[in-house]
């Protein structure tokens, strides 16, 4: 930013320079032109040889002055692409990390998922198995009049990739 104020300055320095400069050959001339006028008539020829060169001197200023505003816009210009560009990469920046915590969360709660499929197979395999027994029960009259005695077991260790199971233990 300071590099493009510092050469906006001298952009403007050196156009008052080239301005004061072209004053004083324009005065120069003029002078000159008098001082020879004295001396010696100006022919007709030289005297429209001298309107063309101030003619084209003029010229050359107004075409001066234009490039350089337009050289100022440009320069704007290109100041404010380079700090969109630099919003737009600090921008693809956090969205980088947001996307890299969102799949990150998206593993997490896919491996619980997954955990929690397991868990909820268990169970109906469970449940299964208690209504096939409730049926048999239900059509064997010795076993609808028997006595259950439950004993308790051990405890049934399931290996899950790292955490404990949720299932509580059954009897």
């Amino acid at each position: 930013m300071i590099s493009l104020e510092y050469e906006a300055l001298l952009q403007s320095a050196l156009e008052d320079q080239s301005q004061h400069f072209e004053g004083e050959i324009s005065r120069l001339r003029a002078d000159f032109a008098a001082s020879r006028l004295q001396d010696t008539q100006i022919s007709d020829r030289e005297s429209r040889e001298i309107d063309a060169l101030r003619k084209d001197c003029d010229r050359l200023n107004s075409e001066v002055e234009k490039l350089s505003s337009t050289l100022l816009d440009l320069q704007t210009d290109e100041a404010k692409h380079r700090a969109t560009s630099q919003k737009l990469l600090r921008d693809q920046t956090i969205s980088k990390d947001l996307l890299e915590k969102i799949r990150m969360d998206t593993t997490k709660e896919l491996e619980s998922s997954d955990e929690m499929f397991e868990d909820l197979q268990l169970q109906i395999s469970d449940l299964t198995a208690n209504i096939r027994m409730m049926q048999q029960i239900a059509v064997d009259d010795e076993l609808n009049q028997a006595q259950i005695f439950g004993t308790t077991g051990g405890v049934k260790e399931t290996k899950q990739r790292g955490k404990k199971s949720r299932r509580s233990n059954r009897k």
